[in-house]
């Protein structure tokens, strides 16, 4: 199947969601202990229900490696009405080896040029280090004033989601 692709460089594409391929490694991604601490979310849903929610995100693309189609992973983009927050999800094989930053960099990147946001927002939890440094290294700052203080899915314990922001250069 040939994808939309949104925006691409040398190594990854970021290419249109077709839920026939990609509904099930994206749950299957939902399943991973990692994931669901990434998120603060233990997700329930059988594949079946997962499949039948309808798609909320402004945009849903597929993380594709150009040198042979492997999807490695999602980003999306918080619906409309919402400030503009960018997330990520990579497949368990594939984290750990820098397609993290590319894809998400190329998604800030797109999402400030075609959907004309002045800033795009993100967040990780207080005990996510790669994640922290990965948003620092797409050029995301902190923004104390968007931390967000919940508890812990499983633990009940009080955490910390810290925000960060990115600005549309000039």
């Amino acid at each position: 199947m040939n994808r939309k692709v949104y925006i691409a460089n040398e190594e990854l594409s970021l290419a249109e969601y077709c839920p026939v391929m990609d509904d099930k490694p994206y749950y299957e991604c939902w399943q991973d202990s990692a994931t669901q601490d990434g998120y603060n979310y233990k997700m329930c849903d059988s594949l079946e229900e997962f499949c039948e929610r309808p798609i909320r995100s402004r945009l849903l693309a597929v993380i594709i490696r150009n040198e042979d189609d492997e999807p490695l992973g999602i980003v999306t983009l918080s619906p409309e009405g919402s400030l503009p927050d960018l997330a990520i999800m990579l497949y368990k094989p594939y984290r750990g080896q820098g397609y993290g930053t590319n894809a998400f960099s190329l998604a800030a990147k797109y999402c400030l040029e075609s959907f004309g946001f002045d800033c795009l927002y993100a967040g990780c939890y207080e005990t996510n280090e790669i994640s922290r440094k990965m948003l620092q290294a797409c050029g995301f700052v902190p923004n104390p004033d968007g931390d967000l203080h919940e508890t812990h899915y499983l633990t009940g314990e009080p955490i910390t989601q810290h925000d960060y922001v990115l600005h549309r250069k000039q």
